[in-house]
């Protein structure tokens, strides 16, 4: 009798060690995957930073490459600390929202409600949260400040008094049109500000980052290039990625980003500084109801219309898609000069990408891989970066060479890359470095290379409309709307060349 039951439990353990290798062995063959993909974008050039993949609110994958600081060859960590950009306006609509929720705020009141000097009575704080309000933009709207007195510094609480004292007309009726802008999130700040009765970076932290967990995070004196010692502690250094050359340029070296962010000193937009675990528990928190109810999260996390009826592409702060491969998503993106960030997510599968790029890099092409792996979906790891190789040769040979090159590399997909996003980053390289004639080459190939893509269209009439080449960018910018008839900002651009 005891020799049978012996026998049970071995044939028990054999059972469950059987099931375990069932069930394990394609998981690390997913993770295999997904680690030689971003090895290899890493290995050539394009990726430099953090990686994190969550599904059901355990990491899956997480993994640092390159260096945070290339000058000392500091590697990035697990733990390196990052600007997160733009994706801090989804922590100030969550912070808005709970008071939301507390009824202390309502997301369809005025905001002169709340704030009686604010000058647009039609204004409410959902128009805010989506980007629909048609607020100009502090550069407008401090351009005589600035004129009156060059080395003024500005901060939340100038925002009322210069808007109110500019008077400048909306750029168009609240919730008629989409168009992104920064100071949107400025002015939600000072309503959590107003409603909660605290600062704003107290409330941060005591509503948000401590039930988070989020141990790393910082709100920083001055946004960008301006941080001190104490918080430079463990932080990726910033670079400009030169894709026509090998140098890696500093930041640091760029008095201009410097001074801006000195001077237009503002919270609430995406000056948040943490690793990418901060902004992994941030998730977790909101899916466990910790931060919202569900319900508002819901809410938050589903599009909008605008008022005729044509729908958005954004939520209450969130960037919302729907792809008919990756399905709903939804999360947001950030940059500056030398920093790519990307958090993206599905409600349905609760997966999560959360990707930090301290060269500027394309991280949207990453996360979105990055979930396509997750659902198995067979990508090839990429080959070597056409544009990067495409750059130096016009740099240094012309146009045309430049072309029998790409033609010919493009004959082998295997091996080599060629990709929309990376052919706009050189256009851009070549346009900040002040190479007008190879940025107007490079953006006009583009165009021909994805001929479907509004964006390469709107870069090209950029570059042509810098180079005072205004029919030729009129015409590129007509195309960009034809392609993307809700591209508000080419709409805009197009009424004052037609003028």
């Amino acid at each position: 009798m005891k020799v049978l039951n012996i026998n049970f439990y071995w044939i028990k353990f054999f059972t469950a060690v059987l099931i375990w290798k069932a069930v394990s062995f394609p998981a690390q063959n997913k993770l295999s995957k997904i680690d030689d993909y971003f090895s290899a974008y890493a290995r050539h050039g394009d990726f430099n930073g953090v990686i994190l993949i969550a599904e059901k609110n355990k990491i899956f994958y997480k993994k640092a490459f390159g260096f945070s600081d290339f000058e000392n060859k500091i590697p990035n960590a697990l733990n390196t600390r990052f600007p997160i950009a733009s994706i801090g306006k989804l922590l100030t609509a969550t912070a808005a929202l709970q008071l939301v929720e507390k009824g202390l705020l309502k997301l369809d009141n005025p905001v002169q409600e709340y704030l009686p000097d604010f000058p647009y009575q039609d204004v409410t704080l959902l128009h805010l949260l989506s980007h629909t309000s048609g607020l100009p933009s502090w550069d407008v709207v401090f351009k005589k400040k600035i004129q009156e007195v060059p080395k003024a510094v500005f901060r939340n609480n100038d925002l009322l008094k210069e808007y109110s004292k500019a008077n400048i007309p909306l750029s168009f009726t609240p919730g008629s049109a989409h168009e992104y802008n920064n100071v949107n999130s400025v002015f939600v700040a000072l309503l959590i500000e107003k409603a909660s009765g605290i600062p704003y970076e107290t409330y941060m932290k005591q509503n948000i980052f401590i039930p988070s967990g989020m141990k790393d995070a910082f709100i920083p004196e001055i946004p960008f290039y301006n941080y001190t010692p104490s918080e430079q502690k463990n932080m990726a250094k910033l670079y400009v990625d030169h894709m026509y050359t090998s140098l890696k340029e500093s930041v640091d070296s760029m008095r201009s980003n410097r001074d801006y962010w000195r001077r237009f000193n503002f919270k609430g937009f995406g000056e948040f500084v943490m690793t990418a675990e901060d902004l992994f528990r941030f998730n977790n928190a909101l899916a466990a109801g910790k931060l919202l109810s569900l319900s508002m999260l819901e809410r938050a996390q589903t599009a909008i219309q605008l008022n005729n009826g044509t729908p958005l592409r954004i939520g209450l702060g969130w960037q919302v898609e729907q792809d008919h491969i990756l399905g709903k998503t939804v999360g947001h993106t950030g940059g500056i000069t030398g920093l790519s960030t990307g958090f993206i997510y599905q409600p349905d599968t609760k997966r999560l990408v959360i990707v930090f790029d301290n060269t500027q890099q394309n991280v949207e092409e990453l996360e979105n891989d990055a979930l396509m792996l997750m659902m198995e979906q067979r990508l090839i790891p990429p080959g070597e970066n056409i544009a990067r190789i495409y750059g130096p040769i016009l740099l240094q040979k012309g146009p045309e060479a430049a072309d029998n090159k790409l033609n010919e590399l493009k004959q082998n997909p295997v091996r080599y890359q060629l990709s929309e996003q990376q052919f706009n980053k050189l256009g851009y390289d070549f346009l900040r470095s002040g190479k007008m004639s190879q940025a107007i080459e490079t953006f006009r190939i583009n165009t021909e290379l994805f001929p479907q893509s509004y964006n390469t269209f709107d870069s090209y009439g950029e570059a042509l409309l810098k180079d005072n080449q205004k029919e030729k960018a009129l015409i590129m910018y007509r195309k960009s709307v034809e392609l993307n008839p809700e591209h508000e900002k080419g709409k805009n651009i197009i009424r004052e060349l037609e003028k």
